[in-house]
């Protein structure tokens, strides 16, 4: 379930601001803020104009903060601040991955985030971190949140992955994103390429259909698993941009 890529793995020089914060078991955490460079969107209403998003970023279960930097890096140049963080096991940060530790980190990324910054937070949940950001939305004030091919519960993966064995019914409760989702009650942009080798496309549209919240849905006909941001970059971050900006 984790395939964690440890420093050196990675190109690790960056403009962002070096952070570090602590999980509540005790795990030293390590991370890249990215501040915003532009107002966000031109031609907005004075009001909106002032907003300040800083969008936490919950990485999947693969590499590590380096190969998410360039989406960062114009996310911010797009006026979206990021918080790009490993998780345990994964770069800097100490420790080893699981399950249980990563809503750990998940918590604590947030915590870590509110403390720079008195304006609104968004959650962005990549393949396995999309159940995280889910969770960490019912938990704690988010403006809306983001899920890039990712899934419904960790049942609805096993049973597409290994059909007709129905491993799904061994986790029934296990990373349950949709339903953690309809819970927080905020708006959700859910997107997916339809060439995912990983998650399924159809996968991904289980949980989009399961949400009972304001959502927008991005297909990418041509990207495989989380290649949207390099196959059609433009739609990638004109439609980001725009539902954190305005969620419905």
């Amino acid at each position: 379930m984790f395939f964690p890529a440890k420093y050196p793995e990675g190109d690790w020089k960056s403009v962002a601001e070096d952070v570090q914060f602590t999980s509540s078991d005790g795990i030293r955490l390590h991370g890249w803020l990215f501040q915003n460079v532009e107002p966000p969107l031109r031609r907005l209403e004075p009001a909106e104009s002032r907003l300040h998003i800083l969008l936490i970023w919950f990485h999947g279960n693969a590499g590590n903060i380096t190969e998410r930097a360039p989406m960062a890096t114009e996310l911010a140049r797009r006026g979206i601040s990021v918080l790009l963080f490993d998780w345990r096991g994964y770069g800097k940060s100490d420790g080893s991955p699981s399950e249980s530790g990563l809503f750990c980190d998940a918590l604590a990324a947030y915590d870590f985030a509110r403390t720079r910054t008195k304006g609104d937070i968004v959650l962005y949940g990549e393949s396995l971190g999309g159940p995280y950001a889910a969770y960490v939305a019912t938990q704690r004030k988010t403006r809306c949140v983001i899920i890039e091919n990712s899934f419904p519960s960790l049942s609805a993966i096993g049973n597409a992955l290994y059909r007709p064995v129905p491993l799904g019914w061994f986790a029934p409760f296990a990373l349950t994103t949709a339903r953690w989702l309809n819970r927080a009650g905020v708006p959700v942009l859910v997107m997916h390429g339809k060439r995912d080798q990983v998650i399924p496309f159809a996968v991904g549209m289980q949980l989009y259909e399961q949400l009972r919240v304001p959502k927008e849905l991005l297909v990418c006909e041509n990207a495989a698993h989380c290649e949207i941001a390099t196959a059609e970059p433009q739609r990638y971050y004109d439609t980001i941009v725009k539902f954190i900006m305005h969620p419905r």
